[in-house]
Parts: structure tokens; sequence; C-alpha cells
């Protein structure tokens, strides 16, 4: 069996198809409300042919569609899995951040099984669990250790490290620490946008790949994060001050438990609560819709689906609303317009207007304010996939692209129904793996940036005629 050495300890990996994996790398240990600590060394072969526990999460029917059964979990769930071709050689490096809202999700779910992509791109693919929920992205001033340092985004900082534990080992599985690529979908792709505002993380990857970032979740205010946290230790016994030692008694999982409890509550129903990534001097300063220019050296490569709504608004888990509460929904998605004009301009199309207000439409001004901060010192790529893989109710929706990027369109799970439910799923998974591997590779993806003085850039559609040329309203 393939073995190699890192710091810390050995490892012991098995082949996985034309690929070798190690699984269930430990890379920090989780401590409750603080920044992650570093792990202790072995001195036997660690086994490594295994996934390690996802981290401590509820049991939601989005989370089973995309990801399948929950597999064990533990609070000591700060584990990566590496997939490479090869031991030997020096290989670009592509990091993936999973998605699910910061609260579901986990590395090791067969849509992200990366032995595919690592032989078909050439590359080290790496797939990161990090903290979820209120263990994961619980703020509060309180829970700062002294001035200046973290008082939220736990599960950030675990992706910091992370990309750090990357930086010192990576070469051991054959790849390359100067050409590492930050990847993500839907959080994970916040995530990443975070991470290229965060002052720890500079220096730490070199492009950035973002799939579906839903741009109302990347920063919340420090106010919107002490109110979650202060109502949540009230559900815990709190007498209405902030009561972090109450918490930090509870089990996992009935913090888990007491989270979604508090989701139920008229202040935070139809939310995602307050458990998320937060504006804190300590560890995300500024949000990047705010600081577009964060990181200039780091090429963006950065796209959505044709129907990300249906994910949100049609889906199995969640059926498409009765008429009578589609005004008040447009009214939330598209604050300060007319709700009957909004759906009148879209003839009615609530998939449509929230596809263009939770994902496009910032994606599209964020990705031309980048453009014009950072000027000639990086690109910014725009890309779109329409391919309906998740089938005739689903279509092109958000997480799509997911499992043909991986390879994992016909696993018979979670990949395949997202991925593999229309013709040509072949087709459009080597294109995006085609054109990954050259811009991971420094080459860019094969179209055009986005210009700085462009209103309608060029935007690759996946699933649809190669190199099409969209307006920005088009691309939704």
């Amino acid at each position: 069996m393939p073995e190699v050495e890192i710091v810390g300890g050995r490892l012991r990996g098995r082949h996985a198809g034309e690929a070798i994996a190690f699984q269930g790398i430990p890379y920090a240990t989780a401590p409750r409300f603080a920044p992650p600590g570093p792990i202790e060394a072995w001195t036997e072969v660690r086994d490594a042919a295994r996934p390690g526990p996802a981290a401590p999460q509820p049991r939601r029917p989005a989370a089973a569609f995309t990801h399948g059964e929950l597999p064990g979990t533990d609070e000591q769930c700060l584990g990566l899995n590496v997939f490479t071709p090869d031991l030997g050689g020096r290989r670009p490096v592509f990091v993936w951040l999973h998605g699910g809202g910061f609260a579901i999700g986990h590395a090791a779910a067969s849509l992200y099984s990366g032995e595919r992509l690592a032989a078909d791109a050439g590359a080290v693919v790496v797939t990161v669990n990090y903290r979820l929920g209120s263990l994961g992205w619980l703020g509060h001033p309180d829970l700062a250790a002294g001035p200046d340092t973290p008082a939220a985004n736990w599960g950030l900082l675990d992706q910091i490290a992370a990309l750090g534990w990357v930086q010192e080992n990576i070469a051991a599985f054959g790849g390359d620490s100067t050409q590492v690529t930050l990847a993500g979908q839907s959080a994970g792709a916040l995530s990443a946008m975070d991470l290229l505002v965060a002052p720890c993380a500079t220096g730490l990857f070199h492009r950035a790949v973002l799939h579906s970032p839903p741009f109302g979740d990347v920063a919340q205010p420090p106010s919107v994060a002490n109110a979650w946290a202060e109502a949540l230790s009230a559900g815990a016994g709190g007498t209405g001050r902030f009561d972090g030692v109450r918490l930090r008694d509870l089990d996992a999982d009935e913090l888990v438990s007491l989270h979604e409890r508090l989701l139920e509550e008229p202040a935070w129903r139809g939310t995602r609560g307050g458990a998320l990534p937060a504006i804190d001097p300590g560890s995300l300063p500024a949000s990047p819709v705010e600081l577009p220019g964060a990181s200039p050296q780091v090429d963006v490569l950065v796209g959505h689906t044709a129907d990300e709504g249906t994910f949100f608004f049609d889906s199995p888990w969640r059926p498409a609303p009765p008429q009578e509460r589609i005004p008040d929904i447009v009214a939330h998605l598209r604050p300060g317009e007319d709700a009957g004009e909004v759906l009148d301009r879209y003839h009615g199309d609530l998939v449509a207007i929230a596809t263009d207000a939770m994902i496009a439409e910032p994606l599209a001004r964020w990705a031309t304010a980048r453009t014009r901060a950072v000027g000639d010192r990086s690109a910014v790529h725009r890309f779109r996939v329409d391919h309906p893989g998740a089938g005739p109710q689903l279509r092109a929706t958000h997480t799509v692209e997911v499992p043909l990027l991986f390879g994992t369109w016909r696993d018979g799970g979670p990949g395949e129904r997202l991925g593999g439910q229309a013709p040509g799923a072949a087709a459009v998974s080597m294109e995006l793996v085609a054109a990954w591997s050259r811009f991971i590779r420094g080459e860019g993806p094969g179209w055009l940036p986005v210009a700085p003085d462009s209103d309608s850039p060029e935007i690759r559609v996946f699933g649809s005629p190669s190199g099409s040329r969209l307006e920005p309203a088009e691309a939704r």
C-alpha cells in the first residue's frame, strides 16, 4: 500500500482507480469556540485509507439529497482527504471547500470523491472538513481570548489551518505548494471569497474558483452574529447575557439541536440564522463585497448555474411556495423594488428571480468591481453552467456542476441525481475538467477575462454553444 511521510508522522493510503487516496488526515484540533489547535505527532504508521468523521450537523433533507447518508460525526472533525495521480513530481494543487450553508456537508461525500478529477486534471486534489453551524461560526466579543484575537469564524480559521497544512505537506503527495488553487461551491465559494480578505490567509493560495456564491451570506454584521449568540445562550438556559461557558458545556449534538430549534423561533424563521461568517477584527476585518480588490495577485474563476433558484424554491425538500406567498418572497429577494413589477418583468418566474437576485447579479457586480480594483495584476474569468443535469424539475440547479467537475455524475447517488439526469453530461464534464485544468496551471481557462471597461464580458457557457458571449443581464 502507498505510504508517505508528512509533518506529524507516516501515513498509509490506498489505490483508488487511477489515483492514490489518503483520507481522514488530521490537520488540526477543534477546541470549542476557539481557533484550531495543533495535532499530536504519531509514531506508528497511521491508516489513511478511510475518511474521518464529519462535523456535527443536523440531518436535513437537502443534505441527504446532495451529500447522501451522513457518516459518523465528531467535534474533532478537522481532517482532509488527498487524491493524487502519483507521489512523485510537482503537480498543481486543487483545494476544495464543500458547500452546505455553513451548517451541513462533509468532505468525504461521494460527490467530492477526488480520484477521477486528480487523474483527469493531473492535479493533487484536497477536500477539507471544517466546523459547521454554531460550533463553527458562533461569534461574540466575549469569545475573544484577548485584544485583537478572533471572536468568530472558527470554520474560516479551520480552512486557513488546512491551507497551512497544504503548504507544509503537499510535496509529499506530488503537489506543488506554489500552485495552489482554492475552490468551493456555495458556502465553500463564500469561504474562498472571505479568505481573499482574511489577513492570515495571505500567500496560502494563488488562484480561486468560486462556484455559485450566495452573496447574502458572505459576511454578516457583528450585530447579527451577537444577537444569534445571545439567543442561543438564552435557549441553553441563560439569563439574557451571553454565557459562553454554558454553551461550551453542552454536548455537540445538543448544540446542533439547539441551533435547529432557534431557526424555528419567530426572529430567525426563514433565515439561515446568525452562525455564519461575520465581520470580526481578529479574523475577517471586512467583507469581500466592500474589498473586491483584496489579494490582488490571485486570479479568479467565478460563475453560477442557469437555474440556481430551483434548489431554494422548487426542490423535492422544498416545494414551490403557494401563489399567495410569492409577492412577499419577491419583496424579500429584491428589497426596494415593487414586487408586482418584478413578477411582471420575469413573467412570474420565481426561480429566475431568485437565481438573479441571490447569485447571478451580485456575482456580476463583484466580478466587475474586482476587475477594476486589481487592474492588470490578475484576471477574473466568468462562466455559467446550463446543463440540466438534475432533471426536468431542478434542471441546471445549484450544485449541478460539482459532480460534472469531479466526475461523480454517474455514481448512482447524489452525483447522479444532481448531474447525470440529462444527455450530454459526459461532454460537459470533459469541458469543465479541461478548462479548470488549464486555469489551475496558470494558463487561463481558455476564454477572455472580464475587461475593466466592459459591460458585456465573455461568459463561457457549459452545456450551450462553446464560448458564448452574453450580456450580464442575460447571465442567469
